[in-house]
């Protein structure tokens, strides 16, 4: 086998262990983000703050940028 096909097996088999981490990847954040949402709801439903006042507690308050 010449050091080129070595080398380009080597790579075939890395972007396979790419893509499979990139899928767990793409699950875990999806997994996070639902975990996240149910907690942030859950929590402004027991709360006095109406959804917008508690969106601004947790992330801050949203600044417009203005062009110069």
């Amino acid at each position: 086998m010449s050091v080129i096909e070595c080398l380009a097996e080597k790579v075939a088999r890395q972007e396979e262990k790419v893509s499979r981490e990139t899928e767990k990847l793409e699950h875990y954040r999806d997994q996070l983000q639902t975990v996240m949402y149910s907690t942030f709801i859950k929590r402004q439903q027991s709360s006095q703050l109406s959804f917008h006042e508690a969106l601004e507690q947790a992330f801050g308050k949203e600044t417009t940028l203005h062009p110069n």
